[in-house]
C-alpha cells in the first residue's frame, strides 16, 4: 500500500472519531439557564493594553513566518520543477511576448479581450497581460512567464488568512493559513503558468475586498468590484459563477441594510465598466457577429469555438450528463483528477483525510450563522457559504470537470477544513496535536514526492526534453535555420510543437505573422521547418541545426555533425558551426 493511502485511512480513522465526538459534545454539553450574556466576576481584569499588543505581535510575527514559508517552498526551485513549459502555458508567454513587443497577439490582433488559441478552443487573456512586464523587463522565460501566478498565489493566501481571522479570529486565521501554505493544489498551480487558475485567486480576493468594504470601510468595495470584474478576463467559468454570487449577496446585504441601494448601483456599474468587453466578446461568438475593434481593445469573433458544448443546459442527453458531472465533482473531491499536472496520487486537492473536517466546517459555519445576531458578522457566513454553494453547482452544470475546471472550489474547501479543526479545537482541543502531526507528516511527504519522483515524471508532461533541445538549438550562433521533428509525448502534434518551439526561440510575432523578415533575413518558413529529420538529407555544409527523436538518429550518418542528447531528443549542428 502506498504510504500516503496508509496515513490517509489512519487519519481519516481517527479525524471522523474526532469530529463525531466534537458534535456530541456540542449537543451534550450543558446549557447555560440563562441565555444572556454572563455578567463578570468583580475579580475579573480585562486583559492589559500591553497583553494585547503582545497578542497582536504575535500574531503578526506568526502570520509573517508562515507567509515566508510559503513563498520559500514555492520559490525553491521555481523554474525548474516542473522542468519544460506545458503548451497552454508557452502558448500565454508567446502571446504575452507579442503584446509586450506590439500591443497584439500572436497573430496580430490588437489588444484582444479573449485570444484565438488553438482555434477550436479559446484561452482567457489576463495572465498574459500579467505577464508583460516581466517580459519586458527580462525576456521571455519560463521563470517571468510563471511570476504572475505566483504573485497573485500569495495575494490569494494573504485573502485567505484574513478571512479566516474575520470569520473565527486570529487563531482560526493562522490554521486557515497553515492549511493553505502546504495544501497540494495551491502549491502545485503557483509554479505553473495556466490562465484559468488567476480565477480563484480573484475570486477570493474579490470576497475578502467585499466584506471589507462591510465594516464601514467603502473603499474597499471599488476594490472588490475590480477583483470580480478581472475574473471575467480568466476563465469562462467566471460567467455563470460570478454575476450569480454578486446577485444574491447582493439582494441579502440590500435586505439586512447592510448596503445602501446608492452603493449597489454604483458598485455594479463599476463591475460593467470593466467586464463589458468580454461581456460583448462572448454575445458576438454567440450570434456570429463581425469582430470589433476599437481604440483600447479588440473583441474578436472565433469561427472554431465549440466551448458552449461544455455547459449541460446544450447537452442532447441533460440527466446522463449531469450524472457523468456529478461523478466527476466526487472524484475531484476525493482523489483530484488523476492529471499529474494537478495533483499527485494520494494527496489530491485537500488530503482526504481532512475531508471530515470539510464537512464539520460547513456545519460550524451554518450553525454560528444561525446563532449570530449581528448582520455584518452573519454576513461573512452567508459569503463564504454561498461561495461553496455555486462552486458545487458549476462543478455540475459544467462538463466532467477536472480541478482546473473547479479550481473555485478548492480555496473553500480549505477555509471550511480550518472552521471543522477549529471547532474541534474549541471542544477536544487535547487531541489537537493528532491534527498537527497529521498536517506535518502529510506536507513533508507532499514536498518529498513533489521535488523527486514526481518532478522526473512531470519532464513528460510538460515536454521538458524538447524544450531543452530546441533552446540549445537557438543558442548556436552560426545556424540560422531548424529542422524540428515535430513529435512529442511519442505522438505527432505540430500545433503543440509549434507553440513550445516559439516559446523556446522566443520568436518574434511579426516574424511568425510573415510581416517582416528576422535578423538573418528570412521568413519563418525559411527559418523552421517542421518535418521528421528521417524524411530530410542533412548537409552538414548548410546552418542547419536538426532536432530530432532518438530513432530519427539511425535514419541517415551523421558523421560530419556533433550530436547532442537530451532525454528523447537529439540536437545535430554542423561540426563546422558548432560550438
Amino acid at each position: 500500500m502506498n504510504i500516503v493511502n496508509f496515513y490517509n485511512q489512519i487519519f481519516t480513522i481517527l479525524f471522523l472519531l474526532m469530529a463525531g465526538g466534537a458534535i456530541v459534545l456540542e449537543f451534550w454539553r450543558k446549557k447555560p439557564e440563562d441565555p444572556k450574556e454572563p455578567v463578570p466576576s468583580p475579580d475579573a481584569k480585562e486583559p492589559s493594553k500591553q497583553a494585547l499588543r503582545r497578542t497582536d505581535g504575535a500574531e503578526r510575527i506568526l502570520f509573517i513566518v508562515l507567509m515566508l514559508l510559503a513563498l520559500f517552498l514555492r520559490l525553491w526551485r521555481f523554474g525548474e520543477v516542473p522542468a519544460g513549459m506545458n503548451q497552454d502555458g508557452a502558448m500565454a508567454a508567446v502571446d504575452a511576448k507579442a503584446l509586450a513587443d506590439y500591443a497584439t497577439d500572436r497573430f496580430g490582433t490588437f489588444l484582444p479581450t479573449h485570444f484565438k488559441a488553438w482555434g477550436y478552443g479559446q484561452m482567457s487573456v489576463l495572465l498574459s497581460y500579467c505577464m508583460v512586464p516581466f517580459i519586458k523587463l527580462f525576456g521571455l522565460s519560463a521563470i517571468t512567464a510563471r511570476l504572475p501566478m505566483l504573485l497573485f498565489s500569495m495575494a490569494g493566501l494573504a485573502a485567505l488568512f484574513f478571512l479566516g481571522k474575520r470569520l473565527l479570529g486570529a487563531r482560526g486565521g493562522l490554521i486557515v493559513l497553515a492549511l493553505g501554505a502546504t495544501n497540494p493544489w495551491h502549491f502545485m498551480q503557483s509554479r505553473w503558468a495556466l490562465d484559468c487558475n488567476l480565477f480563484p485567486h480573484l475570486f477570493l480576493l474579490g470576497l475578502f475586498f467585499l466584506l471589507k468594504a462591510l465594516d464601514g470601510k467603502k473603499r474597499y468595495l471599488a476594490c472588490s468590484m475590480i477583483a470580480f470584474a478581472l475574473c471575467m478576463y480568466s476563465y469562462g467559468i467566471a460567467f455563470y459563477t460570478v454575476p450569480v454570487f454578486l446577485l444574491f449577496l447582493s439582494i441579502w446585504l440590500l435586505a439586512r441594510k447592510l448596503l445602501d441601494w446608492r452603493s449597489v448601483l454604483l458598485s455594479g456599474l463599476l463591475y460593467f465598466a470593466i467586464s463589458w468587453p468580454i461581456y460583448l466578446t462572448m454575445m458576438i461568438n454567440a450570434f456570429g457577429w463581425k469582430t470589433i475593434r476599437t481604440f483600447f481593445c479588440t473583441m474578436p469573433y472565433f469561427e472554431g469555438s465549440v466551448r458552449s458544448r461544455d455547459l449541460i443546459f446544450f447537452s442532447d442527453h441533460k440527466l446522463t450528463q449531469l450524472q457523468a458531472n456529478l461523478k466527476s465533482l466526487t472524484g475531484v473531491y476525493l482523489n483530484g483528477d488523476g492529471l499529474p499536472w494537478n495533483t499527485i496520487q494520494g494527496h489530491g486537492v485537500l488530503w482526504k483525510c481532512f475531508l471530515p473536517f470539510v464537512f464539520l466546517g460547513i456545519f460550524a459555519c451554518i450553525r454560528k450563522l444561525i446563532r449570530e445576531k449581528d448582520q455584518k458578522v452573519r454576513a461573512g457566513y452567508v459569503a463564504v457559504l454561498a461561495y461553496y454553494v455555486i462552486a458545487n453547482l458549476s462543478g455540475l452544470i459544467t462538463a466532467q470537470v477536472n480541478v482546473n475546471r473547479i479550481n473555485i472550489l478548492h480555496y473553500s474547501l480549505i477555509l471550511f477544513a480550518a472552521f471543522g479543526i477549529f471547532f474541534t479545537a474549541e471542544r477536544i482541543g487535547r487531541m489537537s496535536w493528532v491534527i498537527g502531526a497529521a498536517y506535518l507528516i502529510l506536507s513533508v511527504l507532499f514536498l518529498r514526492t513533489y521535488f523527486t519522483e514526481h518532478a522526473d515524471s512531470l519532464r513528460w508532461y510538460y515536454f521538458a526534453d524538447y524544450v531543452e533541445a530546441v533552446s540549445f538549438a537557438g543558442e548556436q550562433e552560426g545556424c540560422t535555420r531548424y529542422v524540428i521533428t515535430p513529435y512529442v509525448r511519442g505522438e505527432y502534434a505540430r500545433n503543440s510543437s509549434e507553440i513550445l518551439t516559439m516559446f523556446a526561440l522566443s520568436v518574434d510575432a511579426e516574424v511568425f505573422q510573415g510581416k517582416r523578415l528576422n535578423e538573418n533575413g528570412l521568413t519563418y518558413q525559411e527559418m523552421i521547418t517542421y518535418a521528421d529529420a528521417s524524411q530530410r538529407v542533412a548537409n552538414p555544409g548548410e546552418p542547419v541545426v536538426y532536432v530530432m527523436r532518438k530513432e530519427d538518429v539511425l535514419s541517415q550518418s551523421w558523421d560530419q555533425y556533433t550530436l547532442y542528447a537530451y532525454g528523447n531528443y537529439y540536437v545535430a549542428v554542423p561540426e563546422v558551426f558548432a560550438k
